[in-house]
């Protein structure tokens, strides 16, 4: 009888270990995080996730330190090095990368993410941003790109996703604070500053171009529908007072060149209510513009915001169409290629090239949304597929979710913070700050349904 008994407790035991939860602390946490990412498996992965959320120590509220504790990068020797970057177009990219003197692989480092002018090199805009940062300069991760790709709005030719593709490569390289990414350029490099920060505002806490302007095809008529981009973005837009000579740095310019572009931009963002700090040098012309010390400071220690209330995007590409909590998947509808637009047909009156602006404006992607509460408003132009991203202060989860997309209910109902997802979406961006807890997936005519970690992404060279 006895032994019987043995038996039957040994089998009872058993099957208690097996079916509860293994009882562990912070550091197998933090090895099964590391091994999420390590592993190319589903299934491993939903496994592991699982595993955490029955931890006894499991506490979602620490998951964003986790993340950043979980030794996902490996060590790196102060310095610069030269990196050689695939892109899309099937051609790659050199990056000089500077490493801090007292870097730890297991801090997020602030980035910043410098663009040398015409002719210029990333050694170049390197030797100027570590210049400008002085004795700051170990506090930053610091990457510059030679010869990359320049005009990023109205570019002709094929649509290249190369920045987003470099950054990605860098922040799986080197661990880099998601919320603290900075882009500073000079010249030519104040022109993509200011390009790049309008179409990937979300990515950075803060744009500094320096002796550029925002330069389109007819300047103010389009600026309007990009300059909202920019509404939760800090700029700091620094320009000399005598830079007023045309492009080939020797005629006086009619229309005023960089001074009197980034006055009016100036006027404008105020217009807009934008947080655009200017600095306009009066000793200066093109060559020796510094952003003040104390203003660059401050630039400096922004932070970007994760899921504001109300956002605008105007995009010219689906690549380019993400915006904090909605990331756009498809592109329906005419794009903007290059000069040549077809036959315009002018209205009554109409200037042809009043109709060109026309023409370029239909053919923009826009999103805007809006957050009142437990409502979601999203409004949509040239695309039919989209996810829209929830994360912690954004809803309250014991609450229904009402998402409305173009004026009409998408979805109602309760969304529950799903670890899978979030280390899901950790690994496919590498932005390990702003952590994606759930998802709604929207397609024009098809039921919305829930994001869940087998959801399938379009992908970009360098992304999962």
């Amino acid at each position: 009888m006895r032994r019987h008994t043995l038996a039957t407790a040994a089998v009872l035991f058993a099957f208690r270990a097996a079916a509860s939860p293994a009882v562990a602390d912070e550091a197998a946490i933090l090895s099964d995080i590391k091994a999420f990412f390590e592993s190319g498996d589903i299934d491993r992965r939903e496994s592991i996730a699982r595993r955490i959320e029955s931890d006894p120590d499991y506490d979602r509220a620490k998951v964003g330190e986790w993340l950043n504790r979980a030794d996902l990068f490996q060590p790196l020797e102060p310095g610069t090095r030269t990196l050689r970057i695939p892109l899309d177009t099937g051609q790659s990219r050199s990056v000089l990368l500077r490493v801090p003197k007292d870097y730890d692989p297991k801090k997020a480092w602030p980035f910043i993410y410098g663009l040398h002018g015409s002719h210029g090199t990333g050694d170049g805009i390197m030797r100027y941003v570590e210049a400008v940062l002085g004795d700051a300069v170990d506090d930053f991760i610091i990457a510059a790109p030679t010869h990359y790709k320049q005009a990023v709005i109205h570019s002709q030719g094929e649509a290249s996703a190369e920045h987003p593709i470099v950054w990605h490569t860098l922040k799986k390289t080197a661990h880099i604070d998601s919320d603290r990414m900075y882009v500073m350029g000079y010249s030519l490099g104040g022109h993509s500053s200011w390009t790049l920060g309008i179409l990937h505002a979300d990515r950075f806490a803060a744009v500094l171009p320096v002796a550029g302007s925002f330069f389109l095809p007819y300047l103010e008529q389009l600026w309007p529908p990009f300059l909202p981009n920019l509404q939760n973005t800090h700029v700091l837009n620094s320009w000399g007072a005598g830079d007023d000579l045309a492009q080939d740095g020797v005629s006086p310019s009619p229309e005023g060149g960089i001074t009197e572009s980034n006055r009016k931009l100036r006027d404008m963002a105020d217009e807009f209510k934008l947080n655009l700090i200017s600095f306009e040098d009066p000793d200066k012309g093109h060559g020796g513009v510094r952003p003040p010390r104390e203003l660059l400071d401050q630039a400096l220690s922004r932070v970007r915001q994760q899921y504001p209330n109300v956002i605008e995007h105007t995009f010219r590409y689906a690549y380019q169409g993400r915006a904090y909590w909605v990331e756009v998947h498809d592109w329906r509808g005419k794009y903007w290629v290059g000069p040549n637009l077809g036959t315009l047909r002018l209205r009554e009156g109409e200037d042809p090239h009043a109709a060109m602006r026309r023409e370029i404006r239909s053919r923009l992607g826009r999103i805007r949304g809006r957050i009142a509460g437990q409502t979601i408003d999203v409004r949509r132009k040239h695309f039919g597929v989209c996810t829209v991203w929830f994360g912690d202060g954004m809803i309250d989860w014991e609450q229904p979710v009402l998402l409305k997309v173009s004026g009409r209910k998408a979805f109602e109902g309760l969304l529950k913070p799903d670890l899978f997802v979030c280390l899901m979406q950790a690994v496919r961006t590498y932005d390990l700050q702003r952590l994606r807890w759930a998802g709604l997936r929207f397609k024009s005519g098809r039921k919305t349904k829930p994001i869940t970690g087998r959801t399938p992404f379009p992908t970009i060279l360098g992304n999962e």
